[in-house]
């Protein structure tokens, strides 16, 4: 396949790759062979990934998991070219993955090769997160080992029998993609700040009066709804990996108001953010 792949970091059990395709036309690509587990986070375009009897669409809000020892196909169905960010793991870890996580469906059936699986906040979250202290440079071994683990966690636990998704059919793809991509970059950036619908749709290139109903088709989240949980999550993140008090944890998060932090935090973890974080620190 023509495309541009670069290692962003190196692990003992896994590598994290930077996967920018060079192909600007649908076409489709010669047969190549999985030869590792992989799970690839869809940045930018829109690819068809296609193994045995699966044609799995694939585009921003996915991630693509695949198993070793098969061939796979891609067909490009978008003219801006594919990015993706691909945790491609060691083979000697995987009878370990397998020990933890051989019990899920996906495992045992010999016809399931590879799967998409729909992101939420938390995961969408977890990537940027991760991508960002790459980027930057700044991170640990030990910090980005933690977040790749979360990764896994959450995108095998969420594992279903793969169903395209029909609201989301081609016309609105090659009207509407780019406008997702850019609304998720754009919150992800400023989860912290006071941004607004009008903001947002504006970086995206769309009116304020469609981005709620496009965004949510794509993403089944309202746009407030996203950046409260992108919100939350980091609020997570922090309690569980700093010793920041709960106070300047809500503010590092984007919320200006203790009470409301407090309660939305309550209300998705089922505790307020100390008993929280005391509550991981004895796990």
């Amino acid at each position: 396949m023509n495309a541009d792949i670069g290692t962003l970091f190196e692990s003992d059990f896994y590598r994290i790759l930077d996967f920018k395709c060079r192909c600007v036309d649908c076409r489709t690509s010669k047969p190549e062979y999985s030869e590792s587990f992989c799970i690839s986070f869809v940045r930018k375009g829109n690819f068809l990934f296609n193994v045995f009897r699966q044609s799995l669409d694939s585009y921003s809000g996915c991630v693509l998991v695949t198993k070793p020892g098969y061939e796979r196909t891609v067909t490009h169905t978008h003219t801006i070219p594919d990015e993706c960010t691909i945790i491609d793991f060691k083979n000697s870890f995987y009878p370990e993955l397998l020990e933890h996580y051989g019990a899920i469906k996906f495992f045992n059936d010999q016809d399931l090769h590879s799967t998409l699986v729909k992101t939420n906040a938390d995961t969408e979250f977890l990537h940027f997160t991760m991508m960002r202290l790459l980027m930057a440079g700044s991170a640990s071994k030990l910090e980005i080992d933690n977040l790749v683990m979360e990764i896994v966690h959450k995108v095998l636990n969420n594992i279903t029998d793969y169903q395209p998704d029909f609201k989301i059919d081609a016309r609105l793809k090659k009207n509407h993609l780019v406008t997702i991509e850019r609304a998720k970059d754009y919150i992800t950036n400023h989860f912290v700040d006071d941004i607004s619908l009008y903001e947002i749709a504006d970086y995206a290139y769309v009116s304020p009066f469609h981005f709620s109903r496009i965004f949510k088709t794509f993403i089944s989240y309202t746009p407030h709804q996203f950046l409260l949980s992108i919100r939350l999550k980091n609020a997570e993140l922090l309690l569980r990996n700093t010793p920041l008090p709960v106070a300047d944890v809500a503010f590092a998060s984007g919320f200006n108001s203790i009470e409301y932090f407090t309660s939305a935090f309550r209300q998705k973890f089922k505790n307020p953010p100390a008993k929280f974080r005391s509550l991981k620190a004895m796990a």
